[in-house]
């Protein structure tokens, strides 16, 4: 029986009771310290792993490398709100050019940020930006021009004149 509901019974005295809630919430607060102290140690023994693969020059140092660019680029903007699409597709045509997987990429960023980047990516792009995620991920990103002449041909139709 809960120590509250033994004294509402009558069982216990207050002060007999006051001990044992008092017992109760500091096993419990010393508990949620303990499993915070290992998960964080956990976090950075991963992260020590991380850049020591980071340091070797491999396929999966690479991935830790781009794990961390899709990360910076996932969480851009004013406190992480927003995401910064080009930052994306240019470490996806990174990715290619460098034949590095997107599962190694995903594994690496599970092990630093234990989340899962595909669901992140599926949450926060929309159909026409993972489509074009897809496309530079598989090789097929074509980028648009960005000289003055094709802005200015696209909002002002007397410029396709010229």
């Amino acid at each position: 029986m809960l120590p509250i509901f033994a004294s509402a019974a009558g069982k216990l005295t207050q002060g007999e009771t006051m001990k044992k809630v008092g017992l109760a919430v500091g096993v419990v607060v010393i508990a949620g310290v303990g499993l915070y102290a290992l998960n964080n140690y956990k976090k950075k023994q991963n992260v020590q792993s991380a850049s020591n693969k980071f340091a070797d020059g491999s396929k999966e140092g690479l991935a830790v490398q781009y794990a961390g660019l899709m990360r910076s680029a996932l969480y851009s903007g004013w406190f992480g709100a927003t995401e910064d699409e080009k930052a994306l597709y240019s470490t996806a045509i990174k990715m290619y050019d460098n034949n590095v997987s997107f599962k190694l990429v995903a594994d690496a960023y599970r092990k630093l940020y234990n989340e899962e980047l595909l669901v992140k990516i599926n949450k926060l792009l929309e159909p026409g930006e993972l489509e074009t995620f897809n496309n530079a991920l598989n090789g097929k990103y074509k980028p648009v021009s960005s000289s003055v002449v094709t802005a200015l041909k696209a909002t002002n139709p007397i410029f396709n004149l010229f």
